[in-house]
């Protein structure tokens, strides 16, 4: 059996305005920062901005118009690094992993408070740093929508046909034959 808030763990497309109370956010940070990075470097520079801020419609304005809906959350958050000052093993992007096992387990934690968070792949990353004041040899790897799940059905009207039938449709996932192999990687 797996942690229930890894499988009920959601990326909705509407969010409550509702405000994220500041101990939630410390528990976030605080399970983002016991995340595990190679050789404990902890690389990951998190940019929490509330819809109240300066920078929000900077920030905003850096999001694809097909993550308008990100708008509504009361926090968007930019997670970057500095690769020059990562591992450098094997020639990998081991900042980008880091950031990802961080992002991961501030996701659950917030599943865990209540709370939902939704990965954009669609924003600009220079003009994410630029709203952000991120240094100029960092890279934005992530930029997320954090909230309380809003109510689908009070934006139906407005969604393209296919993501109204992406909604509807259960989370699935692969069999685990297709991704998982002992031994030796096997073509699924």
């Amino acid at each position: 059996m797996i942690l229930q808030e890894i499988k009920d763990r959601r990326s909705p497309l509407v969010f409550k305005e509702d405000d994220v109370d500041k101990q939630k956010i410390k528990a976030l940070i605080e399970a983002a920062r016991w995340a595990p990075s190679c050789f404990n470097k902890q690389p990951w520079k998190y940019v929490f901005v509330h819809k109240n801020h300066s920078s929000r419609e900077n920030l905003e304005a850096a999001l694809a118009l097909g993550n308008g809906w990100a708008k509504r959350a009361p926090y968007l958050v930019a997670v970057g690094a500095n690769p020059n000052e990562a591992c450098k093993t094997n020639g990998l992007p081991y900042y980008a992993y880091d950031i990802g096992l961080s992002v991961m387990t501030l996701v659950i934690e917030a599943e865990h408070q209540g709370l939902r968070v939704h990965q954009m792949a669609g924003w600009n990353e220079e003009k994410v740093k630029t709203a952000l004041s991120f240094p100029e040899n960092y890279r934005v790897v992530v930029v997320f929508a954090l909230g309380y799940e809003g109510d689908a059905k009070s934006i139906l009207e407005r969604l393209e046909e296919r993501v109204k039938e992406r909604l509807a449709e259960p989370r699935k996932r692969n069999a685990p034959t297709k991704n998982f192999f002992f031994g030796a990687f096997k073509k699924p």
